[in-house]
């Protein structure tokens, strides 16, 4: 794994260390997990515009154009441009202060370490009851105020299970613990609207986009626990690919892959 820190959009240098900053202090900032494969970043333009809106709602927008290319020059000049790489651009508000910021310019920070592909199925799930998920004007971002998540795998782990769904402030089915949330019912696919507190995930808004494409029926709305439930089927998706549950509070699921969607993550196929 191998850091590179750039401020104000100036060229990326490598580090070992970083010095004290809003992104410890307060969470300031937001991040993109990102995938380099066949010498790109895949999905790079849902990405930049994800990072560019995100920064909006945290009151740092870039000053002029904000280059994502430079994450792919970065690699292309410092690693094998044929293997695989899972990245991580974190961006946050330079300055220290205390809450109340004292500029609104950004550093970036790439980090870059070798790809995992989600696992095909995860064998045991659960709904979390007790840790929820709050619709803040930044709940849709990728921000550095990753508590909820941390907390609900850390239950995951102690619970011995491969992934937790978690629930809105009301209740409602938001996302999985790292992933975005979807099920099957009579041939229908279902997920979360954005209303209820989760990630719009890059992996998320592609699937939408390929059913559109292929008219295959399908749903964003407010869902229970129930409805989980009564499903012929549920998978979670980010960059890494598709899961599928093969038990959701011990009842069994369906987890034959879906082609359609799984083509989506095949990375001999360019995005």
């Amino acid at each position: 794994m191998k850091h590179f820190l750039s401020n104000s959009q100036n060229p990326f240098k490598e580090i070992d260390s970083l010095s004290l900053n809003r992104a410890m202090l307060f969470g300031d900032g937001i991040f993109e997990t990102m995938v380099y494969s066949r010498g790109a970043i895949r999905f790079r333009d849902a990405h930049l515009e994800r990072a560019i809106r995100s920064l909006k709602i945290l009151r740092m927008p870039p000053k002029g154009h904000l280059d994502i290319a430079r994450i792919s020059t970065l690699i292309n000049s410092h690693f094998d441009r044929e293997k695989t790489y899972r990245i991580r651009w974190t961006i946050f508000r330079n300055g220290l202060g205390k809450y109340t910021p004292l500029e609104t310019n950004f550093s970036e920070l790439v980090t870059i370490s070798d790809f995992q592909a989600a696992p095909k199925i995860k064998e045991t799930a659960y709904i979390n009851e007790s840790i929820r998920l709050y619709d803040f004007p930044w709940a849709n971002c990728k921000t550095l105020n990753a508590l909820p998540y941390v907390l609900a795998n850390q239950e995951r782990m102690e619970r011995k299970m491969d992934e937790v769904i978690l629930l809105d402030s009301k209740g409602f089915l938001s996302e999985a613990g790292s992933s975005n949330l979807f099920w099957c019912k009579k041939r229908r696919i279902v997920t979360p609207s954005l209303n209820h507190a989760c990630v719009a995930g890059i992996g998320r808004k592609h699937i939408l986009e390929r059913l559109s494409k292929l008219k295959i029926q399908h749903t964003e709305g407010s869902f229970r626990p129930d409805n989980l439930m009564d499903a012929d089927q549920v998978f979670v998706s980010n960059i890494s690919g598709i899961s599928y549950l093969k038990f959701i509070n011990g009842r069994q699921f369906d987890t034959r892959p879906i082609p359609e969607l799984e083509s989506l993550f095949d990375l001999s196929i360019p995005s």
